[in-house]
């Protein structure tokens, strides 16, 4: 089977899906859908080790690759879900140069195989943007992604990732990753009418909540029940 990393390497576009309230039958489900990975939140979620173990598990019996994202980037936490048998990591707040390549370093002391593993920077300020033509030459992350509800923080627009500046500065951020030849990512939220524009300018890993989904259907379905014959 071909990896997503080769996948990547090839050019392809990652469809990526964060179940929101994850179970390893919801993961099965998402799997007949056609995403290529679940993303697993550990960050702002309460999964624990035994829930990645089981749904990166449900996730293998999908065909579905898993990316997990740890609460910090210390090491001994990063290689713990490396362990539990996960596809790769998406280790938030990267600020630096030197902060990427600790991370790098630390999962290249894991007790498994690290080059198989995933890799995914978030990128999620202005000084993570100041710092990203110094990031973009670290060969070993696969994916630069942009955090725009953090970046929006960051700038003075806390809770409006929707702003301008924050759009212009999303924008240009996916254009120089892509320039340099390397893979873009990000969380499209609720945007989904703007994917085309998104792949236009060269994002190539593209996570989407199952609940914007969800939303969408329940949304149209209740207007239905409940508008005018």
């Amino acid at each position: 089977m071909t990896t997503l990393k080769e996948r990547l390497r090839a050019g392809e576009t990652i469809a990526v899906c964060n179940p929101d309230y994850p179970t390893p039958r919801m993961v099965e489900f998402i799997g007949t859908l056609g995403f290529d990975a679940i993303f697993i939140d550990c960050e702002h979620a309460s999964t624990d080790f035994a829930l990645v173990e089981e749904l990166a598990r449900a996730a293998r019996s999908a065909d579905l690759a898993t990316v997990v994202r740890p609460w910090s980037n210390e090491e001994g936490l990063v290689n713990r879900y490396l362990s539990c048998g996960v596809d790769g990591v998406q280790t938030p707040h990267v600020q630096s140069r030197a902060e990427a390549k600790a991370i790098v370093e630390g999962i290249a002391r894991w007790e498994g195989d690290h080059t198989a593993k995933l890799l995914v920077a978030m990128i999620e300020s202005e000084q993570a943007i100041a710092a990203l033509p110094e990031m973009l030459n670290i060969d070993e992350i696969d994916v630069f992604y942009i955090g725009a509800v953090d970046l929006a923080q960051s700038m003075g627009l806390k809770g409006n990732p929707g702003h301008a500046r924050v759009r212009a500065a999303v924008d240009a951020t996916i254009e120089i990753i892509a320039g340099s030849g390397r893979v873009a990512g990000m969380n499209v939220q609720g945007d989904l009418d703007a994917v085309a524009r998104y792949r236009g300018l060269g994002l190539h890993w593209i996570n989407v909540h199952l609940k914007t989904f969800v939303s969408r259907g329940a949304r149209s379905f209740i207007d239905n029940v409940r508008g005018p014959l």
